[in-house]
């Protein structure tokens, strides 16, 4: 069985700045052209350059601890990917866990494994990102797509 991709790395913020980060601030750190998801039910619509969006539905919302969005709709407009809608059901899950002076934050995007096409952009597009929600929370300057 393939393995998800998933990340573990801690901030220096607390769990409730995190969340935030995580339900109201998405424009702050993965796409300027965001909207907010904080409630169960909830879509969180995601745009970048072209035609390239996703549209999640908060399936899980645990403040301060956890937060899972399912994926409802994917369009990854990349030219050299065949399938543009790989991340169609994946669910991408987020972890908090204080610490003394921080936050571990781990994110497993469940079902996006190296077998699919779009892994390899996936998987940088989400360490690029994931560094721009560091960066939000510890210097106040995310780097979103914009």
């Amino acid at each position: 069985m393939e393995q998800s991709f998933t990340s573990s790395f801690y901030i220096a913020a607390k769990p409730a700045s995190i969340y935030t980060a995580l339900t109201l601030d998405v424009c702050k750190w993965w796409t300027e052209n965001a909207t907010c998801a904080s409630r169960i039910g909830d879509l969180l619509s995601v745009y970048f350059e072209n035609n390239t969006h996703w549209v999640m539905t908060v399936a899980e919302a645990t403040p301060c601890h956890s937060l899972v969005w399912h994926v409802t709709e994917a369009f990854h407009d990349l030219p050299s990917l065949e399938q543009k809608d790989e991340w169609l059901g994946t669910n991408i899950i987020w972890h908090l866990e204080e610490q003394k002076h921080g936050t571990n934050v781990s994110l497993t995007h469940n079902g996006l494994v190296p077998s699919l096409s779009c892994y390899r952009v996936c998987q940088s597009g989400w360490q690029q990102y994931l560094s721009s929600l560091q960066a939000y929370l510890e210097s106040g300057q995310g780097n979103p797509y914009h």
